[in-house]
């Protein structure tokens, strides 16, 4: 990289090639903080590489959910019931069998000096021979809902996780009728109630709390959470919380970006501006009640943007590509050996 030459330096009124010369040297400069930035990980690629994740199924599911039609999704209302509507008729085409005697789990929490119900939509995936292993997928369904005339679509917020997830339970079904998924059960949960206060995740820990419920928590290996992973950042970040309940980490880190070229971080960055508050990603999400019971768990996420819990938050600015290939990722976590998540 060359220096300003001296005598630009010292001319009282910098020429026009002087200052040509000074912005070539800052474009430099800009390049190569840039690349210091994102590539911490030498697996950071400026494509991805997708193997089976359908990108139109991903926008279909999106859009639907995204809709005026489902009025923002808000819990308790017409909106959140036919949100529920779909979940379940995507559940049964995929194979998904309720976890009790409906895919709907109704809870009660308290609000304020409220008593309101969430609906947990919960499918099962059992393994195609006898296991007592587990594995959980986890993404709230609700949003904000309407607030006067206006509708938050929550597009990230978090029908992109919604999405995934039944991309994901419609591809491991595909692997158990192909005879070539592992021995291990999955359980698909589509929160509620997340956005007023993770009330849908903890309803999820005290049913699994229960006495002879199936699975027993010591029996879930990993628990999943997505939640907004559709706006990523260039090139292509996403963010993965929770290595610190893995030995392994490191290898596993090394090998979903290996297959995907995502550029995987394991902290997000710094707020900026003053309308961005700081962010405590432990208890940002439904992972935290499941962290607060013990289960191992990882939550794959994108920084906040600025559509976050706004209008403008709208299904054609996902960026499918990547939706597509945080699904491969977390596809691969779940089908991944049983040794390498072994607990810290």
């Amino acid at each position: 990289m060359d220096p300003i030459p001296q005598k630009c330096v010292n001319s009282f009124s910098i020429k026009p090639l002087c200052r040509l010369m000074a912005l070539l040297l800052l474009a430099q400069l800009v390049s190569a903080c840039s690349q210091l930035n994102t590539s911490n990980s030498p697996t950071c690629r400026s494509q991805l590489s997708l193997n089976w994740a359908t990108t139109d199924k991903l926008q279909e599911d999106l859009t639907i959910l995204s809709s005026r039609v489902f009025q923002g999704r808000k819990t308790g209302t017409a909106g959140a019931e036919k949100t529920r509507q779909f979940i379940a008729k995507r559940y049964k085409e995929i194979g998904l069998k309720p976890w009790q005697a409906e895919y709907g789990m109704p809870f009660d929490y308290q609000l304020g000096f409220s008593e309101h119900e969430g609906i947990n939509m919960v499918g099962v995936l059992p393994a195609e021979e006898a296991s007592d292993k587990w594995r959980l997928v986890i993404a709230h369904y609700d949003h904000l809902g309407i607030k006067g005339s206006r509708i938050y679509p929550g597009a990230d917020d978090n029908a992109s996780g919604v999405a995934a997830l039944l991309q994901l339970a419609n591809q491991l079904s595909l692997d158990a009728k192909a005879g070539t998924s592992e021995p291990i059960n999955y359980l698909f949960v589509a929160t509620d109630a997340e956005e007023p206060g993770l009330f849908g995740g903890y309803a999820l820990t005290d049913k699994l709390n229960e006495s002879g419920t199936n699975p027993q928590i010591a029996q879930i290996e990993l628990a999943i959470n997505m939640d907004m992973i559709g706006r990523p950042g260039r090139p292509y970040v996403i963010y993965l919380v929770g290595g610190k309940n893995f030995q392994h980490f490191d290898e596993i880190k090394s090998q979903l970006a290996d297959v995907s070229g995502l550029c995987i971080k394991t902290k997000h960055p710094r707020p900026v501006g003053r309308s961005i508050q700081k962010v405590d990603w432990l208890r940002a999400s439904d992972h935290y009640p499941i962290h607060k019971a013990g289960i191992p768990w990882l939550y794959f996420g994108v920084a906040p943007h600025r559509d976050y819990h706004s209008q403008t938050d709208t299904a054609e600015k996902i960026d499918l590509n990547f939706l597509a290939a945080v699904s491969e990722s977390a596809y691969q976590l779940l089908i991944i050996d049983s040794l390498k998540l072994k607990k810290h």
